[in-house]
């Protein structure tokens, strides 16, 4: 079974990535973004999801 440290919450993912709660809510809505569930009250992002996308979306700057 799953624990709460296999999730972040909106909150929580907003701090990781510096951006506001807002900016996660957009995405959502804008079918952006990581995995998602919603919860009564409150939305959850598996840290799998969150890493997988994290990854996916990593840019390496080009050496000289």
């Amino acid at each position: 079974m799953a624990n709460s440290s296999d999730y972040l919450t909106a909150v929580q993912l907003a701090e990781r990535w510096g951006v506001h709660r807002v900016t996660l809510k957009r995405w959502r809505d804008a079918g952006k973004g990581p995995a998602y569930f919603r919860t009564p009250g409150f939305v959850l992002y598996p840290l799998a999801e969150v890493e997988q996308y994290e990854q996916a979306n990593t840019i390496t700057p080009e050496q000289p």
